[in-house]
């Protein structure tokens, strides 16, 4: 098994910018907006929808949302998840992974302590 990691909602798995079917919530761009990354737009685009966007180490990770970022999305209930992945691909147009919705099973949370 591969590991990658994300940041999404703790009871939904939920990331910030689509909802699981690939329908576009905004909450990055909106509710979350203080998010480092709050501009980026993540258009569309159907050949994503059964996958969800993770990086394969927290370093990674923080390249899209700071550590201040994943501290107050906690607050939310969005926090990093490690997922153990079976299918995983590379999406040139946006330069991330992409891993296998059915198959790919979130393992552990990762809680970021304010030091």
């Amino acid at each position: 098994m591969i590991k990658f990691y994300r940041v999404c909602n703790n009871i939904t798995k939920q990331g910030l910018w689509y909802t699981q079917e690939g329908i576009h919530t905004g909450f990055i761009h909106n509710k979350f907006d203080f998010c480092a990354n709050s501009n980026l737009p993540m258009d569309f685009d159907p050949e994503l929808v059964g996958w969800l966007s993770a990086v394969m180490s927290i370093e990674d990770l923080y390249k899209w949302f700071t550590k201040e970022d994943i501290l107050e999305l906690q607050k939310h209930d969005y926090f990093i998840y490690e997922y153990e992945v079976t299918g995983y691909k590379f999406y040139e147009r946006f330069q991330h992974f992409g891993i296998n919705q059915k198959t790919s099973k979130p393992v552990k949370q990762i809680i970021l302590l304010d030091e």
